[in-house]
């Protein structure tokens, strides 16, 4: 079996674990008492702050890249930083430019591409996709296989249920008509399993978005949107 290979220039602090045949490249730093799974590759310029733990066959530091055909350009990008105390799980493909702070938790296989910030305590589930600028606020939950598109906005305290997609695109046509907004999510909304949120609206504080609806408009604060389209099904109960 192979040992974990280090560059001479990167920068290991103490008690930390690396696993068979990981690889932390030159100008990588891991703070002290880091975890890194069997196989992950830690690519130059990432940061790993204290306490942080990596599950195995996990890439980070992905430099981004456009297809030929993209009609989103992609521009230079910043270091990959961790947080301290985070979780990223096993099989997870995380860019370069994202930043996430403390007590963060990502998933296995999540897909997270560059220039994202994730505050405090975020919580990203399995298989979760998230596309580049995107912002998600402190204790936020994206739960088991969700879609979230580039240039999104999910404030503090939200929850996004199983499955729910985000969109980018009003129209179909976006080679004549390129849009690259996301939704607005605000404090505190819960968004159903499976629902999909449509390019440039916004979820209100408090607003709960049923199970399957699809979202056309936007849903005022401390209301209710079930259906598709989805519609207004009165005000949002406190217990």
């Amino acid at each position: 079996m192979s040992k974990a290979e280090i560059g001479k220039n990167a920068i290991v602090g103490s008690g930390c674990d690396i696993g068979l045949n990981a690889i932390v490249e030159d100008g990588a730093i891991l703070g002290e008492h880091v975890r890194v799974g069997y196989g992950t590759v830690v690519l130059s310029g990432t940061r790993i702050s204290d306490g942080v733990e990596v599950g195995p066959g996990t890439l980070l530091g992905r430099r981004p890249r456009a297809a030929s055909s993209s009609t989103r350009e992609v521009g230079p990008v910043g270091a990959l930083v961790v947080g301290p105390n985070s979780v990223i799980g096993a099989h997870c493909i995380i860019y370069s430019g994202n930043e996430f702070g403390h007590d963060c938790y990502v998933g296995d296989q999540a897909w997270i591409r560059e220039n994202c910030l994730f505050a405090a305590e975020v919580l990203i589930g399995q298989t979760v996709s998230v596309e580049a600028d995107v912002r998600v606020g402190a204790r936020a939950r994206i739960m088991t296989g969700a879609y979230i598109t580039c240039e999104t906005s999910i404030e503090e305290d939200v929850f996004l249920g199983p499955k729910v997609i985000t969109t980018n695109e009003r129209y179909l046509n976006m080679q004549e008509n390129p849009s690259f907004k996301g939704p607005i999510i605000r404090a505190g909304a819960a968004i159903g399993a499976g629902a999909c949120l449509l390019s440039g609206i916004t979820v209100g504080r408090g607003a709960v978005v049923g199970m399957g609806a699809v979202v056309l408009e936007d849903v005022p604060d401390s209301r209710i949107f079930v259906g598709v389209p989805a519609r207004d099904a009165g005000e949002v109960r406190r217990v």
